[in-house]
């Protein structure tokens, strides 16, 4: 008899330690409600380790608790009790859903997802700021991780996904960097934005295959993307030299869209880039009359009938004859003037850009036009002064 109410003791005391280790759990989520965060910490991580309480459920939706209320602290001394409490909640989170088997806990954990998941944006915009990109990249991916709950319904949050290949693309993480511009890709964000940055990831790889082929899809989905021609015929002058391709594309381009602005304009580059400067002139007055304010459009062409009459000028100074002289800079300054009004309106449009006054600058002085000039020259300085 004496030897059975020993074991009834013993066993009462053991029930007792187990049901002590789960009052711990109690008294770490009160210690979390009364502000007392570093005593809910010392309680919950005792829990923890207690063989009692280490593999209750509870035990990591308080420890959740307490770590999102670290992270979401402003105060100093509080937000260094524990490393990474933003990942240390989710995972607690995690690991609670995982130990309940009966899902008593997930629609009360459910409550907190959405702060932990703003938790994690925030988090991520101050490391993007701080150019620590590779933290940023790991804390937009927290966020998508925490919008995989079923609270959120199933809706992915295409920003993060873009930002997160971004994080990446900055901190040089190519291979991160192409999977997340593929899904943003898969997503329909970002037109033609993300299919540049993947291919500028691939040429850093050194992949040019599929740096073209990146492309080449972008255009196919986006033919009218002004990021996208361009890149494309740049890709094709300046890697292939291949004038014609980069003109079949805008010539493709144009049949889907033919009063694009953006198209003429990328065709007027691609013409000036092969030496045809009279078609180039056309496109680009054609890209000003389908948007009459098209700063580059204006820019480029004053910049190409400029520089014109600076070659033309140039070379006058290879005839002696005196007359056959001031006849060849007569036809420069033709040049000159031409370019005038085309260039007057880029800095109209934008006028704090820099080349665009010092353009004017030279084709002040060269038309004689002393008061602009000087004009021109007060916006320079108070454009490289600020």
């Amino acid at each position: 008899m004496r030897k059975l109410v020993l074991l009834f003791l013993s066993l009462m005391m053991m029930a007792g330690s187990g049901f002590a280790q789960k009052g711990k759990v109690a008294s770490a989520l009160t210690y979390l409600e009364n502000n007392e965060i570093e005593k809910a910490l010392q309680a919950i991580l005792a829990a923890e380790q207690h063989e009692k309480s280490k593999d209750w459920y509870r035990t990591y939706y308080v420890k959740g608790r307490i770590m999102q209320a670290i992270a979401e602290s402003k105060d100093e001394k509080v937000k260094g009790l524990a490393e990474n409490p933003a990942v240390q909640a989710f995972e607690s989170y995690e690991k609670a859903k995982k130990l309940d088997d009966k899902g008593k806990i997930n629609k009360t954990i459910e409550l907190y997802l959405p702060m932990l998941a703003a938790d994690f944006i925030n988090k991520a915009v101050d490391e993007f700021q701080k150019q620590d990109f590779k933290n940023s990249y790991t804390s937009f991916g927290y966020a998508l991780k925490v919008q995989e709950d079923p609270v959120f319904g199933g809706t992915i949050d295409t920003t993060i996904v873009y930002n997160a290949g971004l994080a990446a693309y900055n901190g040089q993480m190519w291979d991160e960097a192409i999977e997340y511009f593929k899904k943003t890709i898969d997503l329909n964000y970002g037109q033609g934005t993300p299919f540049v940055l993947m291919k500028n990831a691939y040429l850093n790889k050194g992949d040019s295959a599929m740096a073209v082929k990146t492309l080449q899809e972008g255009f196919n989905k986006y033919p009218t993307d002004q990021n996208i021609i361009v890149e494309l015929i740049n890709y094709y002058l300046l890697n292939e030299h291949d004038n014609q391709a980069a003109l079949d594309y805008i010539k493709l381009a144009k049949e889907k869209d033919p009063t694009n602005a953006s198209i003429y304009f990328a065709e007027g580059y691609a013409m000036d880039q092969v030496g045809k400067k009279d078609s180039a002139i056309l496109s680009y007055k054609k890209a000003i009359e389908y948007d009459p304010n098209f700063t580059n459009a204006y820019y480029n062409l004053g910049a190409l009938i400029f520089n014109d009459g600076v070659a033309d000028f140039d070379s006058c100074a290879n005839i002696m004859d005196n007359t056959e002289y001031k006849k060849c800079v007569e036809e420069a300054d033709k040049k000159f003037a031409e370019s005038l009004p085309y260039l007057e309106k880029a800095h109209e449009l934008n006028p704090k850009e820099v080349n665009t006054m010092e353009t004017l600058k030279v084709l002040y002085y060269r038309l004689k036009m002393y008061d602009k000039r000087e004009q021109i020259i007060k916006e320079l300085d108070a454009a490289k002064g600020q």
